[in-house]
């Protein structure tokens, strides 16, 4: 099984990008389309974004295992969760499993973690606003990390830099 800290390093950066995209998923919602994406942020900014990028990464670290708990906890492995969940995307999870028990377990799972995870977004926005950088500035270097590979590369590689220290 895969460790915490592994599945952490591998995935909380973009990770982290992701929970507070999604958080403000409403507001994009009602701007209209963005023109063209800047990419000339000043270094110190960027620099700040991967700083509360690694702060959080603790954060998500913590709430990443109390799932992983809970998912044991309701008697699946994560492997067999994630296979249902996947199975449930897609509409086919009667076809993964007839075991009421075990969906009965998925599904407590589930709930469990769905209140896991937004207790984890609500400790990661706060820590995004109460930074240096704010919530607005960070949403608007994710937004340019998402759609141009200049900004996604010089990120990618601060991370990679920085987790390696």
């Amino acid at each position: 099984m895969k460790s915490v800290s592994s599945i952490t390093k591998l995935f909380a950066p973009i990770f982290v990008l992701t929970l507070f995209f999604g958080f403000n998923a409403t507001a994009q919602e009602v701007m209209p389309q963005q023109m063209e994406v800047q990419e000339d942020f000043p270094d110190e900014d960027i620099k700040k974004f991967v700083a509360v990028n690694l702060e959080v990464m603790p954060i998500q670290e913590k709430y990443q295992e109390k799932m992983m708990e809970s998912i044991e906890g309701s008697g699946l492995t994560v492997q067999r969760f994630e296979e249902l969940s996947t199975a449930q995307q897609s509409g086919d999870i009667r076809e993964a499993s007839e075991d009421p028990e075990e969906l009965a377990s998925y599904n407590k799972a589930g709930q469990e973690i769905m209140q896991i995870q937004s207790e984890m977004q609500n400790e990661v926005v706060g820590h995004i606003s109460e930074s240096d950088l704010g919530p607005e500035k960070f949403q608007q270097i994710y937004m340019a990390y998402t759609q141009s590979e200049k900004v996604r590369a010089k990120i990618d590689k601060m991370m990679a830099d920085a987790i390696e220290d």
